[in-house]
């Protein structure tokens, strides 16, 4: 099968890290790509605005991305099932199903994106000056969903076949449509968010039309004929029942942070610009665990079809044994010299001040990442997303939100001490994945 790889058999170490490797470059790519326009309306925008825009504008996007990633990764792990089992025919009718109740997800997707910006907005205070440019960040953004959807839903299909290299040339390839695209837009016609957003979806669509055009002309992985693009209700039954609990997960984790933004933006304009370059920065510092992790879901799903649980149990402990020691000079970089990576993104000393305030104390969930990354990998994979989600989800809401109001209501409100409250849910979630796995009830078939 084109662009396979049998993640069954051979060395664990030497397969996690050849197949993990693109899922990094692919990950650091779209971190570069998402972070790219607030780097750029850093340098050429003056004054914490257009930066506030657009940080408000791509925090409520992300809840869109966030549902179709946690979708496409259910969509993931079957097909790597699939796979593991050698049962290609099944496979082909279950992606057939995928990509056709996909398209219809667009849809639906795009009509809610454009009625309910003005409420996201609000709901997490966007300061009034960056209320504008932010509303029509997500506009266009949202009128770019189907490229957003033609990219990551392909890019899923082939991870689950093996093929981690491609998908990461196609984030390339629109990495550099980004860049150069924001460069133009903003540095050259100063648009400011509305340039970076007209770049963000022109950089999709071209990921969109590769790895698209990969599947057609490798017929033996999905062959699109009418015929095979059909709605099967025990196919898009098992994709929702396996990719919900991750889409949900990914969700009100994403409205978590939101609600901590909303808190956030109560400090003013500064605060609010600081926390969203932590965010953009964030996305780049967690791509080690969060690559393991991404792996580790076809791995395990691979091995779990072959019936091969010990050594899906093998690749787990050396996801979290790389990913944290890798962690923990991240931890330090961020702990003691944040400005040098905020310096990065913004000019503005009173944004990099905030910033790097509220990264002091956030950066403690750095040392925990890999569990909780490699932890939600190896869970999904298996199929139990369900305890993936629960796991994750229920320290949200117990811990991080009601810290993080309690800590800005206390006298002496400060970012740093808002910062502790993402550092405190994680560690909940490694307890209670620690104890779950050590049941060994991962074992029990769930698809």
């Amino acid at each position: 099968m084109d662009g396979q790889q049998d993640l069954t058999v051979g060395s664990p170490t030497k397969i996690l890290f050849t197949f993990a490797l693109p899922f990094f470059i692919a990950n650091l790519l779209q971190a570069m790509y998402m972070a790219v326009d607030l780097l750029v309306i850093g340098q050429f925008c003056t004054g914490a605005q257009s930066t506030a825009a657009v940080a408000n504008g791509g925090q409520a996007m992300m809840l869109l991305m966030l549902f179709v990633i946690g979708l496409s990764t259910g969509m993931t792990v079957i097909i790597g099932k699939y796979f593991g089992e050698k049962d290609y025919e099944s496979m082909q009718r279950f992606i057939g199903s995928s990509l056709t109740l996909f398209f219809l997800l667009t849809l639906v997707m795009t009509v809610l994106a454009f009625a309910l910006a003005p409420l996201l907005l609000k709901f997490i205070n966007t300061p009034q000056e960056a209320y504008n440019g932010a509303l029509t960040y997500i506009y266009i953004c949202s009128a770019g969903l189907i490229f957003t959807i033609g990219y990551n839903v392909p890019s899923g299909i082939l991870r689950g076949v093996g093929n981690s290299i491609y998908p990461m040339i196609c984030v390339a390839a629109a990495c550099v449509c980004n860049i150069i695209g924001d460069l133009v837009l903003i540095g050259v016609f100063h648009l400011d968010a509305t340039g970076a957003a007209i770049s963000t979806v022109a950089s999709q669509a071209i990921g969109a039309v590769l790895t698209l055009g990969y599947l057609h002309y490798h017929p033996r992985i999905f062959q699109f004929h009418w015929n095979n693009l059909k709605l099967n209700k025990s196919h898009v039954t098992k994709l929702l029942a396996i990719g919900m609990p991750i889409a949900i997960q990914s969700i009100l984790i994403d409205l978590s942070f939101m609600i901590i933004f909303a808190i956030v933006n109560e400090f003013g304009l500064n605060a609010s610009a600081g926390y969203g370059v932590c965010g953009r920065l964030n996305g780049i510092i967690l791509l080690p665990a969060m690559s393991m992790g991404m792996a580790m879901a076809p791995i395990t799903a691979q091995n779990i079809g072959a019936k091969k649980h010990d050594r899906a149990l093998q690749f787990f402990k050396l996801s979290v044994f790389y990913s944290t020691l890798i962690g923990i000079g991240l931890f330090v970089w961020m702990r003691y010299f944040p400005a040098s990576a905020f310096s990065i993104f913004t000019r503005d000393p009173d944004v990099i001040a905030a910033g790097s305030e509220y990264m002091r104390s956030f950066c403690f969930e750095i040392l925990v990442l890999g569990f909780v990354f490699s932890g939600n990998g190896f869970l999904n994979g298996s199929g139990h997303t369900r305890m993936s989600m629960l796991m994750n989800v229920i320290p949200t809401f117990a811990a991080r939100i009601p810290f993080a109001w309690i800590a800005s209501q206390m006298a002496g409100a400060s970012l740093y001490r808002i910062g502790f409250a993402s550092p405190l849910a994680s560690f909940i979630t490694v307890f209670l994945m620690m104890g779950y796995i050590a049941t060994g009830h991962w074992k029990q078939e769930r698809f």
